[in-house]
């Protein structure tokens, strides 16, 4: 399961020590699910690859919106955003996720889309969700999709990657040798009609999502410290909004997986 770093601008572990928190993660779920598989055993395990994960997910939500001293006013709805659940529980944890961060430029706070930081590349993500068929309108600032009569209408990608690169190409200048930037549009149940590559922008849609999805899923690099470096410098440019809890945790056991 991919590593939540950053949502939006709530405040997260990984901001205080993301070395220690990124290597908790991962011995913490390896240690529960062979928990989980003690007490379910084997037979049962089939029908609970995903409740586990479901768990973990809100496991996840928790680190990326507290800390033991501070909170963060988190708006639930992301607790059934199917585009956050899929990235973080069908992507290793060899791969760090910031979703909608807002990124401090000069004196203003920037609201970007999808980061996804791996060992080798670092994905900018824009993803287009709906059905039907993804176009450049005519004014060329928007995308329009064609579906059945229906038609809707998006800000172009471009506009958003362009800005997210422009952003992350400053950051990851240290680290270019050891990490290139990818920049994607990402339509899972669509398709794209866009043909021009010279902006050297990968077009996933319906009909290739499949084969990145796997190629993400398979990459057998572990984490590595540049692009931890990196992870950690992009994590103090991000704005975080937070209050002190009334009642501090005592301790970090108290985060932990109810139920499992």
């Amino acid at each position: 399961m991919a590593q939540l770093v950053k949502l939006l601008d709530y405040v997260s572990r990984y901001e205080n020590n993301l070395y220690h928190y990124q290597s908790l993660f991962i011995r913490i779920k390896e240690n529960r699910w062979k928990a989980y598989q003690q007490q379910n055993g084997t037979d049962h395990l089939k029908l609970n690859h995903q409740e586990f994960r479901e768990k973990l997910f809100h496991h996840q939500m928790n680190w990326a919106t507290s800390t033991v001293k501070e909170i963060s006013n988190w708006d639930e709805k992301y607790l059934q955003n199917e585009t956050l659940k899929l990235l973080i529980q069908e992507i290793p944890d060899n791969y760090f996720l910031f979703y909608e961060p807002i990124i401090r430029v000069k004196n203003t706070g920037v609201e970007l889309n999808i980061i996804l930081v791996g060992p080798t590349e670092v994905w900018l993500i824009v993803w287009m969700n709906g059905e039907g068929i993804w176009q450049e309108a005519e004014n060329k600032r928007f995308w329009k999709n064609v579906r059945h009569e229906e038609r809707e209408t998006a800000l172009s990608p471009f506009i958003r990657l362009e800005r997210m690169q422009s952003i992350v190409r400053e950051a990851l200048e240290p680290y270019q040798k050891q990490l290139s930037i990818k920049p994607c549009i990402v339509a899972p149940h669509a398709f794209i009609d866009f043909t021009s590559d010279w902006r050297k922008v990968s077009y996933i849609d319906k009909r290739n999502f499949t084969d990145w999805h796997t190629q993400l899923q398979q990459n057998p690099a572990p984490i590595k410290g540049q692009q931890l470096k990196f992870v950690s410098d992009l994590l103090k440019s991000c704005v975080t909004n937070s209050l002190y809890r009334k009642d501090p945790l005592t301790s970090e056991s108290e985060f932990h997986f109810e139920g499992i």
